[in-house]
């Protein structure tokens, strides 16, 4: 197995006050397969740990986990005063970090968490071994951008009403119109709550400074999209693939954006091929 490589790991702060470390979700049960490393699920935005279980039974002899981003599910992230914390890309890469560097880990990221994932790569974080990426924004780069959130101020107060709003809009163009009004009640308030998470991380990863340098990746990366994905992700792909030593490319027919949702077993795949051509398992 290959050794880990050495980085400090960030412990997630805000204004001075360090934050709560986050619940992980076992989505397998042991046994699991000897002398091969667990697998880390990381969700995008506006999703949960949970949403990766019909990937993950595609993985049972492997050690799975997955965990709601900070701001998602069960994972808080509240002021002092009880009200919902502005989320930056500097403290959910701290808790992606910190998750890392217990033990030997390969990453699946999808989408927002891709981007977090190559961004603890490029950092060289302590037992991160390998990573699948599908579809995972680079909203720094403008001619990529595409949500209005991301030319907004990160240091600028959220209207925690409007945000709502805006995560209904997003949930809409996700999943669908349909599905948006099926979903019950208590379900849909919950993701309104979320908002003030949403638009601040969004913000956020649009004004990364400094930019992701994929030349500094030097870890079995495989990148992967959709078949009928948008030019930006395209791009997006084609540049990592120009940009990182050794990194190979995967097209996925029918699927669309949500790969563990839609081809549970197919996105399990990956992640298998990563280690088998990595020679990351015994």
């Amino acid at each position: 197995m290959t050794s880990p490589t050495e980085s400090p790991t960030p412990q997630a702060k805000v204004q001075n006050r360090e934050l709560e470390k986050l619940p992980i979700v076992e989505l397998t049960q042991p046994p699991y397969l000897k002398g091969v490393p667990r697998i880390l699920l990381v969700h995008g935005t506006m999703d949960r740990a949970a949403s990766f279980r019909r990937m993950a039974r595609h993985l049972e002899q492997y050690q799975v986990i997955s965990y709601d981003r900070r701001g998602y599910g069960d994972s808080k992230a509240l002021n002092p005063d009880g009200t919902q914390m502005k989320l930056s890309w500097q403290i959910h890469l701290a808790d992606l970090m910190d998750i890392i560097s217990q033990e030997p880990t390969v990453v699946f990221g999808h989408s927002y968490g891709g981007t977090l994932s190559l961004l603890a790569a490029e950092r060289h974080c302590t037992n991160l071994l390998g990573l699948v990426t599908f579809e995972s924004p680079f909203p720094w780069v403008e001619k990529w951008a595409k949500w209005p959130h991301y030319s907004l101020d990160p240091s600028k107060d959220i209207d925690p009403e409007w945000a709502g709003l805006e995560v209904a809009n997003f949930m809409i163009e996700m999943i669908g119109e349909s599905t948006w009004k099926r979903l019950p009640a208590g379900v849909k308030e919950k993701r309104i709550s979320e908002g003030i998470t949403m638009v601040s991380e969004i913000s956020s990863l649009a004004h990364l400074d400094p930019v992701l340098d994929p030349a500094k990746i030097d870890i079995p990366l495989l990148v992967a999209r959709s078949e009928l994905a948008p030019i930006r992700h395209k791009e997006i792909s084609d540049y990592l693939i120009a940009n990182v030593t050794g990194a190979w490319f995967e097209i996925v027919p029918d699927t669309g954006h949500g790969i563990h949702l839609q081809r549970p077993e197919r996105a399990a795949e990956l992640i298998k091929e990563l280690i088998i051509k990595s020679g990351l398992g015994e």
